[in-house]
């Protein structure tokens, strides 16, 4: 029988000090400031929680809320500020940057209510390209305005409100028929009707509406009888 080699199983390779000192500080900063981040991130999942909005507390520290056909995210990052951001159809857009958990809460209680404006909106677009409009502008998918050319110096304007997902109250679309005193050959940009670059010499109201189908079926009244709105104008 050969010699027996004895093992301590005691016995560990000692590093220097001051490595492990300062490896050990900096393990511990590390982790508290993941789980002040995690606290923080906590805090607003409660609080939406609370106003009825589940939300997923993700292992990777991100806060995850779907609503309607939008994902709203919270991200806390180094030094304690919360980004708030909303991806739809593709597109991802920063809504917020904020300290304050119940801030945060409050953002994304908004954003849930703009995210069924916006589906609003998209689904009026959509519908409207598929009967065959072709002068229909619009931000899609995240803006709640849309303007349709109904004649020479006439366009109708679909303004979608935010609902309330807190109390599920659904998104409402008001529409309004502008008539212009000029042509909108030049005028047709969204930009410039959004910011009422035009004359107006008169404006019809058709009414708020919770569907597609009912918004559609107002603009196409309002399309017919624009030529008589447009002689008397």
């Amino acid at each position: 029988m050969g010699p027996r080699t004895l093992v301590n199983m005691n016995s560990e390779t000692p590093r220097p000090l001051r490595t492990a000192l300062a490896q050990s500080a900096t393990a511990r900063a590390g982790v508290s400031g993941a789980r002040i981040r995690a606290s923080s991130l906590a805090r607003v999942a409660e609080s939406l929680r609370e106003h009825g909005l589940p939300a997923d507390l993700l292992p990777t520290g991100r806060l995850v809320m779907t609503v309607a056909t939008s994902r709203l995210t919270a991200q806390s990052l180094p030094g304690g500020a919360i980004e708030v951001r909303a991806l739809r159809e593709g597109r991802n857009s920063i809504l917020g940057l904020l300290e304050d958990p119940e801030e945060v809460a409050h953002l994304l209680i908004r954003c849930a209510g703009m995210s069924t404006a916006w589906e609003l909106t998209a689904d009026i677009y959509d519908r409207l390209v598929l009967d065959g409009a072709r002068s229909v502008l619009s931000e899609v998918p995240m803006g709640d305005t849309l303007y349709v050319r109904l004649g020479e110096r006439t366009f109708g304007e679909l303004f979608a409100e935010d609902g309330n997902a807190c109390l599920g109250v659904p998104a409402v679309v008001t529409l309004t028929t502008h008539i212009c005193a000029d042509s909108l050959d030049e005028m047709w940009r969204f930009r410039l009707l959004d910011q009422h670059e035009f004359r107006s010499v008169g404006c019809i109201s058709g009414g708020r509406h919770e569907s597609v189908e009912s918004a559609v079926a107002a603009l196409a009244l309002h399309r017919a009888r624009t030529p008589e709105w447009e002689a008397l104008h």
